[in-house]
């Protein structure tokens, strides 16, 4: 019998996972304010309706998202109705891609290496704006913009195939159309190739930017769409939400400083934890004397991890100067581009969900520092003192995201018992929201899914110890 290989285990570990994920998300009902209006949509609307209408929309162009979801919605339709576990299977597919693509390219093939890769996975699951990801909406485009961009740089790190250049413009042409964060498909690829990827052709590169421009000339000139505006939606400054109103009456003559703090803050929301959506929870405690031990925990843990990347990257810069990359190296320079274009395209507001894919990346730009670093300890004399020290750094790393990573499991619980309990009030939520359900089908529909939602069996989250909310889930 033949032994397995850390690889092998490794993907094992991972799909354990993946799968401890699924079954929570089996239990988390449908949010009624962010899934609801939505499906009676796609109920009422045809699927060119919903794609043409989308061009034409102010502010965004997301035709692909509601093709995808109107495609998930029928075939719900055509199993009887069963549009919950339609969707739920859709949505466990995505996170299984995304867990083994990262898993993939971190080239598990020692002990060292799967210690690290697992420290991985459950840094991208302690992230919150991953735990946003799986329950925000029901298609969760935002985790599959996270995932379109870790295929994509699977793709290009693996050895060319006939079908290699197909498959990133396929994706990359979905991503564009689908959501604002697939624009990070061409960052990726481009990062990619430019680091010493060559799983993809410079036809294929071409190929992708043509389309890049296509996007823009449809978006800015043909229809108009242009960026979101101040108008759109709340989003946090300082220490507080602001509403669209405040944000006018603050930045609207010169929005440009509000822009930039925005892309600060998502940046650091990936490299420190903090702020959140915007608002500096941790520091406006820490003045106040309130700060939580969840809070203390992100936030060390995230910095230290930075820190440590930080230090990777000076030592490092040398040999990429002079071309002499190794994989490990690659997988930095990728995912420091990543997350940096995704700062860059959440100038309109900050948000923890729309940092995703930089989520997504983080833990690959760990990987490679913390293997570094352990490496170079281990292979020169180093003093005593300097071991205790690397290693206890090393240590307070992996326990600080493993505690985190134990949170969305804390974190699903909580959202599984919030969205069952609005399904009680539903049909006063539509008043409040001014929807209405003119067709005897749309009614049908509410009908139906407020009783499969009430159905479901919930975590009692009230029961839990106080202790746990504290420590795992920060914010509550």
């Amino acid at each position: 019998m033949v032994a397995p290989t850390w690889k092998s285990l490794a993907y094992a570990c991972t799909l354990l996972v993946a799968a401890t994920i699924a079954y929570l998300v089996f239990h988390v009902p449908f949010q009624v304010g962010d899934n609801l209006v939505p499906l009676l949509q796609l109920e009422a609307d045809s699927a060119w309706h919903l794609f043409s209408s989308s061009l034409a929309s102010a502010g965004f162009m997301r035709p692909m998202t509601l093709v995808t979801s109107k495609l998930v919605f029928e075939t719900g339709r055509f199993f009887g109705g069963h549009y919950f576990l339609v969707y739920r299977l859709v949505h466990s597919v995505v996170v299984i891609l995304l867990l083994t693509s990262m898993v993939k390219l971190l080239r598990v093939n020692s002990l060292l290496t799967f210690v690290l890769a697992m420290l991985a996975v459950g840094t991208l699951i302690g992230f919150y704006p991953f735990h946003e990801a799986v329950h925000e909406t029901e298609l969760n485009i935002k985790l599959i913009m996270a995932t379109t961009c870790m295929m994509s740089v699977v793709v290009a790190a693996s050895p060319r195939r006939w079908w290699s250049d197909a498959a990133v413009i396929a994706l990359a042409v979905y991503a564009m159309f689908a959501n604002e964060l697939g624009l990070l498909v061409w960052v990726a690829l481009v990062a990619a190739y430019l680091a010493g990827f060559r799983g993809v052709s410079v036809r294929a590169l071409g190929i992708v930017t043509a389309v890049l421009g296509l996007y823009f000339y449809l978006r800015f000139v043909r229809f108009d769409v242009g960026a979101p505006g101040l108008t759109e939606r709340s989003s946090g400054y300082g220490f507080s939400m602001r509403d669209p109103p405040e944000l006018i009456a603050m930045f609207g003559a010169h929005p440009l400083p509000f822009y930039a703090y925005n892309v600060a803050a998502s940046a650091l929301t990936v490299l420190a934890s903090e702020p959140r959506g915007g608002v500096f929870v941790f520091v406006r405690d820490l003045l106040t004397g309130r700060p939580t031990i969840g809070m203390c925990i992100n936030v060390i843990s995230s910095s230290l991890t930075t820190i440590v990347m930080v230090w990777y990257a000076v030592r490092r810069c040398g040999a990429w100067i002079t071309g002499e990359l190794t994989h490990d190296d690659r997988l930095f320079v990728v995912a420091a581009a990543v997350i940096a274009a995704n700062a860059v395209i959440s100038f309109p507001y900050a948000k923890d969900v729309t940092m995703s894919p930089a989520a997504a990346f983080y833990p690959l730009a760990m990987f490679a520092a913390l293997r570094w670093l352990v490496e170079e300890f281990a292979n020169r004399r180093a003093p005593l003192w300097g071991a205790v020290l690397v290693y206890a750094l090393v240590a307070a790393i992996s326990v600080g995201w493993t505690i985190r990573a134990f949170s969305l499991y804390v974190d699903m619980r909580r959202a599984a018992y919030k969205a069952q309990s609005d399904w009680v009030t539903v049909y006063r939520v539509l008043d409040e929201q001014h929807v209405d359900l003119p067709t005897a089908s749309q009614q049908q529909l509410v009908a139906q899914l407020r009783a499969q939602m009430l159905g479901m069996t919930v975590p009692k989250v009230y029961l839990d110890p106080k202790w746990l909310g504290s420590a795992l889930d920060p914010l509550h």
